[in-house]
């Protein structure tokens, strides 16, 4: 389903996926989470044709029970049906979620299984876990450990972690305020 691309290092073949791929990856999976857990407005497909593709901004309602389900998930069948089932993925089908999470399912319940993965049940935590399985599934994508893509992505939340690929990319430096 996935070809890899790898690239010849010191000690073997090594696949090509570094930080700024996996994290330009793992931000959109996690707003696939967090869409699927709070709702929101979203471009839907309404036709294509040929070369031309009309889209509408739609609002998606929350599916809550759809993440809690994908988070109770015991095996890559209950993870398939459950992706099936969720309308929210059969209204966003170019979403990464509804696009990859099938067919990574194992690697999905791999890393529910990491001794990192926040295990907490407050609702807090949710972001958490989200971010967390993110990055595992964008690593997933490139032939890469649940650990192995978490730890080359690094800690701290998304959105910071993404301002400052940005930030380090456009040349802008945060203002220190005197």
């Amino acid at each position: 389903m996935f070809r890899m691309i790898f690239f010849m290092g010191k000690r073997g073949p090594k696949p090509a996926a570094d930080r700024l791929l996996l994290i330009t990856t793992a931000y959109p999976i996690y707003d696939d989470f967090w869409g699927l857990a709070k709702g929101g407005r979203r471009g839907v497909v309404v036709e294509k044709s040929g070369k031309v593709t009309t889209v509408r901004g739609a609002h998606l309602p929350a599916e809550p029970d759809t993440l809690i389900a994908l988070l109770e998930a015991q095996t890559v069948k209950q993870v398939r049906a459950i992706c099936r089932k969720s309308a929210w993925m059969a209204k966003q089908p170019n979403s990464y979620l509804a696009r990859f999470l099938s067919g990574l399912a194992q690697q999905f319940l791999d890393a529910k299984e990491d001794r990192h993965y926040p295990c907490s049940e407050r609702s807090s935590s949710i972001q958490r876990k989200s971010w967390f399985l993110a990055r595992a599934l964008a690593g997933a994508m490139y032939g890469l450990s649940p650990r192995r893509s978490i730890n080359l992505i690094g800690p701290g939340k998304p959105e910071e972690i993404f301002e400052n690929i940005y930030s380090a990319k456009t040349g802008q430096e945060k203002r220190r305020k005197p």
